[in-house]
């Protein structure tokens, strides 16, 4: 699976949708996502199917960014 990091548009769109980011990477990947400490917070180095892309882009806010191997 491809790496991608998700950010969120701010800390707004992050009150709205964190929990529904949360669950779609869970169910996606079975891990709890792993988050930045910052608000809004950035997840980082997820490995998520084109399903799971698609449903986090959906979403009001949310970004999703496609990590390139070096």
């Amino acid at each position: 699976m491809t790496r991608y990091q998700v950010n969120y548009d701010n800390i707004e769109a992050f009150f709205e949708n964190g929990s529904k980011v949360n669950e779609v990477i869970e169910k996606d990947s079975g891990e709890v996502p792993i988050q930045t400490k910052s608000l809004p917070p950035q997840l980082l180095h997820l490995k998520l199917s084109q399903e799971a892309v698609e449903k986090l882009k959906a979403l009001s806010g949310v970004f999703v960014r496609e990590l390139k191997d070096d």
